[in-house]
């Protein structure tokens, strides 16, 4: 009876430790983006302190690769999987074959399509507001500027359409020209793009807008070969990462703002709701009310920069 009772004990344990541990697949679109690697490595760091084993993938700008990941994440028997920034009614193909395969797959920041479980994100309405917001303000209502886009990705392409929203409520600042980046050479394309601008023209623009701190770091890279400093042109770009925040603390940099994210908790909000649902059993309905969840932002300038090796916010972790 002793030795029913201990080994019925260790059964019990030993289904309490495969509850508790998951093996979870996350697979970024292009990890040329710092956005991107921050999520990816905050997810590992969080995941990997609870038990559960991670598997990562890059697909390196590339949709085929990103579904190949997906499937061979699927035949590795994961508990789930994870695609962050990635271009989802490309995936419709791996997304059929994980629903198939009884595998629930979570995004961050890549919007919403059926058989996703949900999103994780920022408002990027909310972004795109606070870069134009500022932008105006900034002008004064009035000048010349230019855009360097990115409309594929559906946060970008909020950020730029309200963008559009705002520079009808203020008619007196005009757009000379607007650049869609290539995903696979964007930081190459925007550069190429912000020397085009000052060829055409010169000292007529007065800022620059950038759909993320990536391009925004390219144009004020050529800006500043061109001698322009932020009394002559500022930019504006959206992700709040370190290299901006260096930037904005300098006098003289043309990047002057950015609209900061909080990637890491990207990371652990995805983390918290794949935790309640396949660990703790919660009902689905209950953790996921509506398909986009949303984490919030907060726009950087020199007023409120943070000090080096600091974030406008604390980590998950800390």
């Amino acid at each position: 009876m002793r030795k029913f009772l201990v080994l019925s004990i260790m059964i019990l344990l030993v289904s309490f430790v495969v509850a508790e541990s998951l093996t979870v697949g996350i697979i970024v679109q292009n990890a040329s983006c710092l956005s991107q690697v921050r999520v990816m490595q905050a997810f590992e760091k969080i995941a990997k302190e609870k038990g559960w084993t991670v598997y990562t993938g890059d697909g390196k700008g590339s949709a085929e690769k990103v579904a190949n990941l997906m499937e061979t994440f699927v035949n590795r028997g994961v508990d789930a999987i994870v695609v962050a920034m990635a271009e989802l009614p490309a995936l419709k193909g791996a997304i059929k074959t994980a629903s198939k395969a009884g595998v629930p797959i979570y995004a961050i920041d890549s919007g919403w399509v059926p058989g996703i479980e949900c999103n994780i994100t920022s408002n990027n309405f909310v972004i795109g507001a606070e870069m134009g917001a500022y932008l105006a303000d900034r002008l004064g209502y009035k000048g010349n500027i230019v855009a360097i886009s990115f409309r594929e990705h559906h946060g970008t392409r909020k950020r730029r359409e309200t963008l559009n929203a705002i520079l009808e409520e203020y008619p007196n600042i005009k757009l000379l020209a607007d650049y869609n980046v290539r995903y696979t050479s964007f930081y190459e394309d925007a550069q190429k793009a912000m020397e085009d601008f000052i060829i055409r023209f010169g000292d007529k623009i007065d800022a620059v807008w950038c759909a993320w701190d990536d391009l925004a770091k390219a144009a004020t890279e050529v800006l500043r070969r061109y001698g322009y400093t932020r009394k002559d042109i500022f930019v504006v770009g959206a992700d709040g990462h370190p290299h901006a925040y260096a930037e904005i603390r300098k006098p003289d940099s043309p990047l002057e703002a950015t609209v900061a994210q909080e990637f890491e908790w990207f990371a652990a909000k995805t983390i918290e709701i794949i935790e309640k649902i396949q660990i703790k059993g919660i009902p689905k309905d209950k953790v996921i009310v509506t398909k986009n969840i949303y984490v919030p932002v907060t726009l950087v300038t020199p007023a409120n920069v943070p000090p080096e090796g600091e974030y406008p916010y604390k980590m998950p972790w800390e």
